[in-house]
């Protein structure tokens, strides 16, 4: 039975729940499927990983069921779509109307007459030649989730333009990166910051875009609760590791010590 896609997917069941890794070790994403997630945000922004990592990662999310995104960062846009062709569902695509070469990304997601992406016949996604590669073409276009990452004030205060120009499928505000560009570097519960990512779920909404947001902890899906958000992205991998083994050396000191 073929998985449905994630666009299938967040339109029947919302909200999602997904995560960011930056982990080089693709049993990570085993875990993820295994514990229930919808999808992964593999990372290649800030994390140490190139595009070998992120086949292993594609590999395994395919075998065990979950969708696979990819984080891009500037170094790598030019990689968007040999990723795409290597079985990635979907981009996110950071600084969002703020970097030209981001924006060019969302344009060469999509084949033509959608858009200007590269054509090869022999790549995973069409069966490395032997599947009916307009039906691949079709099926891609169809399937795949441009993620727009807005993480500028210059970009907010020009939102519903920025929205216009680059036809994403989701968008999710950059709480820590908007912060720094209004110089409030860390204060992501600022009120400036808090109304700027207001801002933005607005404008993507009446547009019928997607919305989704980034929380370190599960028990802040309580404060989104009656924005109709549509999906979640749950911190890092490393941290909620972190988090879990300070827990248990913290358990350890306390039967220790009892």
């Amino acid at each position: 039975m073929t998985m449905p896609s994630l666009k299938e997917k967040i339109r029947d069941k919302r909200p999602l729940l997904g995560g960011f890794i930056f982990s080089s070790d693709s049993n990570i994403s085993e875990l993820y499927a295994e514990a229930g997630y919808d999808f992964v945000i593999i990372d290649t922004e800030h994390a140490l990983n190139d595009l070998r990592i992120v086949q292993t990662h594609v590999r395994a999310c395919a075998a065990a069921g979950i969708h696979a995104l990819v984080r891009l960062g500037a170094a790598n846009y030019a990689d968007g779509s040999r990723l795409l062709d290597a079985g990635v569902e979907g981009l996110m695509i950071p600084h969002l109307g703020h970097d030209v070469r981001a924006n060019n990304v969302v344009q060469s997601m999509k084949y033509w007459p959608e858009g200007s992406r590269a054509t090869c016949t022999g790549v995973q996604i069409a069966g490395y030649g032997q599947r009916d590669f307009a039906q691949a073409v079709a099926q891609s276009n169809q399937n795949v989730v441009a993620v727009g990452l807005v993480e500028d004030q210059a970009c907010v205060e020009r939102i519903e333009q920025v929205l216009e120009e680059n036809p994403v499928d989701w968008i999710m505000p950059g709480p820590a990166d908007l912060a720094s560009s209004y110089g409030l570097h860390g204060q992501l519960t600022h009120p400036t910051i808090q109304d700027a990512v207001s801002r933005i779920i607005v404008a993507a909404q009446v547009r019928q875009i997607k919305v989704g947001v980034y929380v370190n902890e599960l028990s802040e899906i309580e404060t989104w609760k009656s924005r109709q958000i549509d999906f979640f992205v749950h911190a890092i991998d490393y941290k909620i590791l972190g988090r879990a083994l300070r827990a248990a050396a913290l358990d350890f000191q306390r039967r220790v010590l009892s």
